[in-house]
């Protein structure tokens, strides 16, 4: 189960800024001495030292993937980018059967309006944190017409939780 949290933009973009630089440093510190290492250990058996330095590099960023995962992930400076990266998560899984929610919402399904008015909050805070106003304004109207039906049929409008298993009937899988 997902939650929308309340958090500042401009601390969330301190935040994040401060993660990836930290993750950039160390990528860089690793990548370049990986892609050093394979072209020390491996350059006299190849001519191509550019695919050692990007098999060096790539050795590094999945080092770098690891060690963000095992030892960062909790971490409090990572809070904000790791809330960010699950928000997205979630509301790319509902975008991925969003034409058969919209569908389900043109027929009245209650559990489809709860759904969008989810995707609608995540997403304009999303907008919000990322500091993408252009993008707020396109998601106005829809997010006032689904406001309106959902009050005609005295549905909470707060839907700041989900949880994955809820879209599993909009899915067309054969």
């Amino acid at each position: 189960m997902f939650k929308i949290e309340e958090i500042d933009p401009v601390y969330y973009r301190k935040q994040t800024r401060k993660a990836t630089f930290i993750v950039m440093a160390i990528f860089i510190v690793i990548g370049f001495g990986f892609a050093t290492l394979a072209i020390e250990l491996f350059g006299e058996y190849s001519s191509n030292k550019l695919v050692l330095n990007f098999m060096g590099a790539f050795v590094g960023l999945l080092i770098t993937g690891t060690i963000v995962k095992v030892f960062f992930a909790d971490k409090e400076w990572m809070k904000e980018a790791i809330y960010a990266w699950r928000l997205k998560r979630n509301l790319m899984y509902i975008t991925n059967v969003l034409q058969n929610i919209k569908d389900a919402v043109e027929n009245d399904d209650q559990q489809a309006m709860k759904i969008l008015r989810f995707y609608h909050l995540g997403l304009e805070q999303m907008h919000r944190l990322e500091d993408n106003n252009q993008a707020l304004i396109d998601v106005v109207a829809e997010k006032k017409e689904l406001e309106k039906k959902m009050n005609e049929k005295e549905l909470d409008i707060n839907q700041y939780e989900f949880d994955m298993e809820w879209v599993n009937p909009y899915r067309n899988e054969p």
